[in-house]
Parts: C-alpha cells; structure tokens; sequence
C-alpha cells in the first residue's frame, strides 16, 4: 500500500465523519495530498478487530466501517460505544427522526470533545456532514479554526418534495414522517457556523438558497468515485433486444416514492410489448403493490453489500436513476466509474451529459421514461455510443476531489 504523505504545515484537515459516507472519500482525497491532519469517526473496523466476531448483521454491517487507503491515517474513533449504544437503542424501541437524531447527538458529542482535546495549530480545517456538525463547529470555532459543512441534501425543499410525492401516491404507503423542527433549526446554525459549505449539485445549490443560505458560503463539488482495482472499460450490446436477450435496465436505490420507483414501475406498463428486464436493487420502505411484485420482467432483489452492488453495474445495460429529489446520486457516478450508461431526471447531480454518455429525463413521468427507454431498446448503437462516453467522461476522482478542496479554504 501506498505510504501517504502526513501534514508538514497549518493547512490540515480534520475530517469529523458520521458513517462511511461516499465509502470515506473525502478523507481519502486529502490523505493522498498529504492534508488529512485526523479522521474522526463513529466506528473504524480494521483487520483483526475482535468486533468482526460479533454476531448476526450488526457485524456485517461495521466490516465495510473501514478503508485500507486509510491505514496509516490518524484515526479516532468509537466502535465499542457505539455497538453498546445500537443495542441500547434498540432495546428501548427507538425509532425512526428519534432514532436519526439521537444516534448524530451521540457522534456530535463525542467528535466534538475529541477534537477539543487536540493539539493542533490554529489553521486547521474542520470538516463535518449536515445534520450532524454543530457541536464540533461550536468547538472548533472557539478554537479558532476554519468550518467545512458538506451538505448532504437539498435541505427543507428535498422533505417537502419528498412528502408531496407520497402524497399523490397512497397507494404507496403515507408521506415518511418529517423531520422535528429542531432537526433544520440546528441545521440553520451548522450553516451560520460554517466558513463554507459544500454541496455535490447545482439542484442543492439552487434548493438551499431558497431556503436563504448565503450564495457566496456555497461551493459545488461533485461525489468523486474510483472503482476500485477496475478501470472503466465499454459494455458490449447485441445488434438488437429480444425476448431471450432483453434490455437490462438497473435501478440502484431506496425504492421509494421520491426516488422515483413509482414513476419508474408505472412506465413498466408502457412498455409491455418491448423486450425489457428491470432488476431493482435497494430497500424496499414503500408499500409496493402486488402486481408489481409480481411482474415476472421485474427482479426485487433488496439490500445488498456494497461488492454485490458493483456485480449488478458489471451485468446491467443501462442505469435508470428517476429521483425526484437528491443531493446528487451516487448510483449514477458508481455506474459512470463502470462505464455502464444512464437515464436520469435533473433533480440531482448531472452527470449525464445529454446525447453523450446517456439520456436526461425532460420530466419524471411514466411516458418520459417510456419513450428513453424506447430509444435504447430500438437502436442498441446508442448504448454502446453511450457507454464508451461514460468510460472517457468517468469521474476525475480523489484527486481531483482533494484539490477542489484545498483550493475551497485557499480562496
């Protein structure tokens, strides 16, 4: 493994990080620069942890709460609290925003106390996700050290577009419930706090200045993706679809109202007579119904690990991403990374350059995915065409990632 270099001057980076969000890029991409001065997270599970014996999926779970990249980092961490707190939590029943908002106060608290004790130059830089930063700002700031908010959502617009979609689909269930007032209350002082903000799409960008966060904090950094021990390499098509060689469409995602399966599985019945295979991988919270279940060209396949993930890229023709709302969709630049092409709606991250490496949605409808779905199964050249400019457009990756970041604090 590569030996990174460590932080020689005051311009180090203390990545506060809840999860192995974005499978921990953000501190990757500075480690590679040399910046990465500690990486503070909830749970790292390294070779050789005893905590890899636990039992049941609560293991499974933490075995990807780590990155060989990382190794060498400086990392703090609280694996054993947080396994003894998942199952306190979960003897006294807690649930749902209870459950979201005790389990980031937990990290915020202990992140925060932890840089506090640091012995750090005043330069440093603090980075920290929405929703779960403000006790590390509040710590950081007395410090006197510079504030990074990644935002990971298109703030209040994103709920409310997310309970009116259920709204118009009760056949799916009813809206999730929204988040407590207090949850974006904090949220507005994680904002105030921060001396930027990061956000991975112009659809963000455009939703939280409605919701009056300043324009000149912002910044547009997309997600940054490396398949790993892979380069992206063209998917090979037949001269045409049939019955026995359908097209494989892939969704990759909750399957939920706002991430467009409705839409999604409604177009499915404008397309009967065309040769087509729609695999769904993803948690399944809304309330399906039956026949859709049943459609015997739809495979539910439900969560899997993150390696199976990439199988189902590997396999797939092409990625159908129809989100009604998203901070940008790391399915699309998880398909990119494997060359596979993609139709998409334009509430999320842009990655699809239109006509080049696959299909932007004019709207999220039944007959607007019907028709770019048409468009592929007819003519198979397109993909093909699409795929070999989803392998030349990938991702610039960490690299580029981290010198986006560095010149974030340098501007």
């Amino acid at each position: 493994m590569r030996p990174w270099p460590v932080p020689t001057d005051n311009s180090g980076w203390v990545c506060c990080q809840l999860g192995a969000r974005e499978h921990y890029a953000v501190p990757r991409a500075l480690h590679r620069l040399g910046r990465l001065a500690h990486l503070v997270t909830d749970a790292w599970m390294p070779p050789g942890s005893v905590l890899h014996e636990l039992p049941g999926s609560r293991s499974k779970r933490l075995s990807e709460r780590y990155h060989e990249e990382l190794a060498g980092a400086s990392v703090t961490h609280f694996t054993t609290s947080l396994v003894a707190h998942e199952v306190m939590w979960s003897v006294t029943g807690l649930r749902g925003w209870d459950l979201f908002q005790t389990r980031n106060q937990w990290f915020q608290d202990r992140a925060a106390s932890a840089i506090g004790g640091m012995t750090l130059p005043p330069g440093v830089t603090v980075f920290a996700h929405s929703y779960a930063a403000l006790e590390i700002f509040r710590v950081a700031k007395r410090r006197g050290w510079r504030c990074v908010l990644a935002q990971i959502d298109p703030g209040e617009r994103h709920f409310s577009i997310v309970h009116d979609a259920a709204l118009q689909a009760p056949e799916y269930g009813p809206p999730p419930p929204a988040p407590p007032q207090e949850y974006f209350d904090h949220w507005r002082q994680e904002c105030a706090l921060a001396d930027r903000i990061i956000v991975n799409s112009q659809w963000s960008r455009d939703c939280l200045a409605q919701a009056g966060v300043p324009a000149e904090k912002m910044s547009i950094a997309p997600l940054a993706y490396e398949p790993e021990g892979v380069s992206a390499v063209a998917h090979s098509y037949p001269d045409r679809f049939s019955v026995d060689r359908p097209l494989r469409v892939l969704f990759v995602g909750q399957a939920s109202v706002a991430k467009g399966i409705k839409t999604l599985l409604d177009s499915m019945a404008l397309l009967e007579d065309r040769p087509i295979a729609l695999t769904i991988v993803g948690e399944r919270p809304a309330q399906v119904p039956q026949p859709h279940l049943e459609n015997p060209r739809i495979t539910w396949v439900g969560p899997v690990s993150r390696r199976e993930v990439m199988d189902h890229y590997r396999a797939a023709d092409v990625l159908i991403f129809p989100s009604l709302s998203d901070g940008f969709g790391m399915a699309q630049i998880e398909a990119q990374g494997w060359a596979l092409p993609i139709v998409a709606s334009r509430s999320c991250g842009l990655v699809v350059d239109h006509g080049i490496n696959g299909l932007l949605l004019p709207e999220v409808t039944p007959r607007a995915i019907a028709d770019a779905v048409i468009t592929l199964v007819t003519d198979p050249r397109k993909l093909a065409d699409f795929s070999r400019g989803s392998a030349s457009g990938a991702s610039g990756g960490l690299s580029a990632l981290g010198r986006a970041l560095e010149s974030l604090v340098a501007a």
